[in-house]
């Protein structure tokens, strides 16, 4: 239980007025502020304000007469009355002390995210909120400065150890896990405006089918666009697995299925992989498989949202780059159920709908399976045979499941189970003619898939617009992304480290195989496919804090990736 101390010092107790009189000055800037702008003539109703304006500015005014009420009978003395009202206020915050600091924090994330969300250019799918902005910003951001001062003050005035209670634990997790998703949002959106990626809903894909799903049709009528798209008994279909829009569908239901922007939506699950990125390495160090300060794993966790393809896929919303950012996510979510030792089945659901996504994550198991034995060997339980058999077993049902599904969904559409629509899509030439020539997967596109994958470089252009061109083929994870060289180094043979390099070996030898590389892209954008384990051995490297000449890597691969995102969008 989270408990005011009943004994604070004469330096506490000058506290409390300080913090009440700071509060006030800020509140009186920013209420002058609100009033003195006019309202138009024909709304005016008192001192030049408009109705609403001024019975918000009565609510302002109100607030902070009662800040100041509060600072003055702290600093004078008026007589025995004070006393008592000051032992009533005391007894009330003590008895309500935890619902006051949960109300604090709430106050705090609601009204962060308000003026965050509401900073131009206001996003399209939240501009209801900028007549809002226009009037409550002011005692909206006096809300937000009122809320973080006094969580201050309440946590430096109470003893040490109840810092370390198990509600305000929660609690700062909570603001961390919050703060994490809406500025990641927050700087995806603006980056995107800045750019110039708004409104461009071309090649989504999954919003129309979605659409489609609705009415019992597995095809598009009449598409906008048909590139990628695959002509069968002529009706065009999505070769890529359905999940993104059946995910999609109860959305299309409620609003229609034009008015999504899936550019929006991919922000959001990106934002929603940094969240699990950090609870991922925060179960890693809690476990004391790795060994990082909170400072150290937030810049992985940057590196990992801005440094790294994970950004402009993020930002596109288009068909394939929704899907890639959708299997990052529930591989995420894999990932950190299996630390939390939930069920294998649970586990394998999760990797199932990954599937589902992108037929790829399946080559992710053997990370999911490393952590649970490593976690088992670590309670001292034996892994045995028996133990490695049993868990796998269970994992197998929701994932055969995902499996047979899709191959019923191939049969439905093209009458052939093992046809995904690759073989007679409407894509660029040298795509086609590789998939009709060796098939969708061969040891032939291995040798082009590795270079691009590992070695390619971009190209010099000092005549162009772009002074350095990327290669559109793709190009070298160690270019794009520099400070993943610091995964070269030596490993421990622990469960999950073998199970890391499992999966990321498993993966990378089946996208090797593949018959393109990527297609148009920048950098080599299915190193989403494994970019969760990866990040994982990255962290492994360091001890507490990262090094400066790792920081100024991550500095780079964040400047690289903005190039490319801008390159990308508009190249």
């Amino acid at each position: 239980m989270y408990v005011l101390s009943s004994k604070i010092s004469f330096k506490e107790k000058n506290i409390v007025p300080f913090s009440l009189g700071l509060n006030a000055i800020i509140g009186v800037i920013l209420f002058v502020i609100f009033i003195l702008p006019r309202s138009e003539a024909s709304n005016q109703l008192i001192f030049g304000l408009s109705a609403p304006r001024a019975l918000i500015a009565l609510l302002f005014l109100s607030f902070l007469l009662v800040n100041i009420g509060a600072m003055i009978v702290l600093m004078f003395e008026f007589g025995a009355w004070q006393e008592k009202l000051k032992k009533k206020v005391a007894r009330f915050f003590s008895k309500h002390n935890l619902g006051i600091i949960i109300i604090l924090y709430a106050s705090l994330m609601i009204t962060g995210a308000f003026l965050l969300l509401s900073v131009p250019p206001i996003i399209r799918p939240l501009s209801f909120l900028e007549p809002f902005s226009a009037r409550l910003s002011s005692i909206i951001g006096w809300l937000f400065f009122s809320s973080a001062l006094f969580i201050i003050l309440l946590r430096s005035i109470t003893p040490e150890e109840e810092h370390k209670s198990q509600v305000i634990g929660r609690l700062d997790q909570t603001l961390i896990l919050f703060g994490i998703f809406i500025t990641t949002f927050f700087l995806y959106s603006h980056f995107a405006a800045l750019i110039g990626w708004v409104g461009k809903t071309k090649y989504s894909f999954f919003d129309l089918l979605a659409g489609q799903f609705i009415q019992g049709k597995l095809y598009l009528e009449n598409p906008p666009y048909t590139h990628d798209l695959t002509l069968y008994k002529g009706k065009w279909y999505v070769p890529m697995p359905p999940l993104p829009a059946i995910l999609l569908m109860p959305l299309a239901y409620l609003i229609g299925a034009t008015n999504i922007s899936t550019s929006y939506l991919s922000m959001i699950a990106s934002a929603l992989n940094g969240v699990f990125m950090f609870l991922i390495l925060k179960e890693f160090n809690a476990r004391k498989w790795i060994n990082l300060s909170k400072g150290a794993t937030f810049i992985l966790v940057i590196l990992f949202l801005f440094g790294t393809p994970h950004l402009y896929l993020g930002i596109s919303g288009r068909g394939w780059y929704f899907s890639q950012i959708l299997t990052l996510l529930f591989l995420a979510l894999a990932a950190y159920a299996a630390l939390r030792k939930k069920s294998a089945w649970l586990v394998g659901a999760l990797i199932a709908l990954a599937i589902i996504a992108r037929p790829t994550g399946l080559m992710a198991s053997p990370f999911y399976f490393a952590i649970a034995m490593q976690i088992k060997k670590e309670e001292g339980k034996d892994v045995n045979f028996k133990v490695v058999l049993q868990w796998i077993a269970k994992t197998l049902p929701p994932i055969g499941l995902a499996i047979i599904g899709l191959l019923i969904y191939n049969y439905l559409r093209f009458e052939n189970f093992l046809d995904f629509g690759y073989v007679t899509v409407n894509a660029g030439p040298v795509v086609v003619h590789n998939v009709q020539t060796w098939g969708t997967f061969s040891a032939h596109f291995t040798p082009i898939n590795l270079q691009v994958m590992l070695f390619k470089l971009p190209f010099w252009n000092p005549d162009g617009r772009w002074l350095i061109e990327p290669s559109a083929t793709g190009m070298s994870v160690f270019l794009t992304t520099p400070a993943l060289i610091y995964l070269f180094r030596r490993y421990s043979k622990d469960w999950w480290i073998i199970g890391s390099w499992a999966a990321v070996f498993l993966t990378v030898g089946l996208l090797s195989l593949y018959h393109n590389t990527g297609a148009h892209q920048f950098g080599y954008r299915y190193i989403l496919d494994f970019l969760t384990p990866l990040m994982a051995l990255l962290a492994l490297g360091f001890k507490k804090k990262t090094p400066w000449h790792f920081q100024l890597l991550v500095i780079a691969s964040i400047a690289i990736n903005l190039y490319g995102t801008h390159w990308f969008m508009n190249g």
